[in-house]
């Protein structure tokens, strides 16, 4: 029997997508399916605009902006489905996306699944499947910019993190894990899910057959994406490694760091500016983060096993910078693979018990 499921959606002046997304839910959800809209502070009428188009939706409307990630655990706290699917507003649904999406979580190893998600402008051209995660907390989006077409595997793939625009999670295990943390605001809080996902044994899928279309520009930030990019990747990097973990990864933490000044230069002063901010509010809060490093049961034996993973390389399409840019990147992977074999041949010698933990 299929679960039951609760389709969550956050808006934010929704207006230019969400005629276009409630529509293709309209014509693809089944008549169980629950439907949950929460809308955060709009100005241009959006909640009208969802009552007009999907009047059976449960609409919460909030005075301001809460954030995405306090919006969706308050609108997954009154949800009823045994499975919660989180959607942007910006998105729209190919047929068969909620089926495909649901199988394979019948599995009670997997707890999080996620779709292929095409550009809406260039629906030939991949944007995710699924999240690639390196060990310093940079993330890629796992085959950006490929045909659609060279996608030919059907079946379910485990991948590092599943992607926020779209992703299926069980709630049981949404549940043990407390949901999203809300010091997030938005941007990486879906990547530190799954991590802590994966932590306490479950899977994360890529669903190649489930299809999603999203307008979102990942290759191109604005200066508050900016912002919350660069300092949710630490607090996410201190949220899941163990003490031991961050010691160890030190000087490949550095490193990353730099790639991000270097990232903010190339932004200009917006970028800059950005990543000022961004470490403004690290040091404004890190007696939080020095409490919530290492604060993993058994950390240093599931570390070692999240490490052997995680990604060393980086990604060449968003990182390299012509002539110059492909030989820095290269001695930058060189430090980066050396760093992550010795910090993972401490790890595995000082946690003998490490061989004992699932691997996913």
């Amino acid at each position: 029997m299929k679960p039951t499921v609760s389709i969550v959606l956050v808006v934010y002046n929704g207006q230019p997508y969400l005629e276009i997304c409630l529509d293709s839910l309209r014509q693809t959800l089944p008549a169980d399916a629950e439907l949950l809209v929460v809308d955060n502070g709009s100005t241009d009428g959006s909640p009208a605009l969802v009552r007009e188009r999907m009047p059976e939706a449960r609409l919460l409307v909030n005075r301001a902006n809460r954030g995405f990630a306090s919006a969706c655990n308050q609108v997954a706290g009154i949800a009823q489905g045994e499975v919660l699917i989180f959607l942007n507003q910006d998105t729209c649904v190919e047929p068969g996306w909620l089926e495909a999406l649901l199988e394979p979580l019948q599995n009670p190893t997997v707890g999080l699944t996620t779709p292929t998600i095409l550009w809406m402008e260039k629906p030939e051209r991949i944007q995710s499947c699924g999240q690639v995660v390196h060990y310093t907390g940079l993330v890629f989006a796992r085959n950006f910019g490929a045909l659609r077409s060279a996608i030919t595997e059907t079946f379910p793939t485990d991948v590092a993190a599943v992607s926020g625009a779209a992703f299926a999670v069980r709630r049981d295990v949404w549940e043990k894990l407390n949901g999203f943390c809300e010091a997030f605001f938005m941007y990486y809080e879906e990547t530190d899910l799954s991590w802590r996902a994966q932590r306490a044994g479950y899977r994360c899928l890529h669903v190649p057959l489930s299809v999603v279309h999203h307008a979102g520009r990942l290759d191109r930030p604005s200066p508050v994406a900016l912002y919350y990019s660069f300092r949710n990747r630490l607090l996410m990097i201190w949220r899941n490694w163990g003490r031991r973990t961050l010691s160890l990864l030190g000087p490949a933490l550095y490193l990353a760091d730099r790639i991000e000044w270097g990232l903010a230069l190339a932004r200009g002063k917006a970028g800059l500016a950005a990543k000022f901010r961004a470490g403004l509010w690290l040091r404004a809060n890190r007696r939080d983060l020095l409490l919530w490093a290492g604060a993993q049961a058994g950390s240093d034996a599931v570390d070692a096993v999240i490490l052997a993973n995680r990604e060393w390389r980086l990604s060449p399409h968003v990182l390299t910078g012509g002539w110059l840019g492909r030989p820095l990147i290269a001695l930058c992977e060189a430090l980066f693979y050396r760093f992550w074999k010795r910090a993972l041949r401490t790890l595995r010698a000082e946690t003998p018990d490490a061989s004992g933990v699932p691997d996913y």
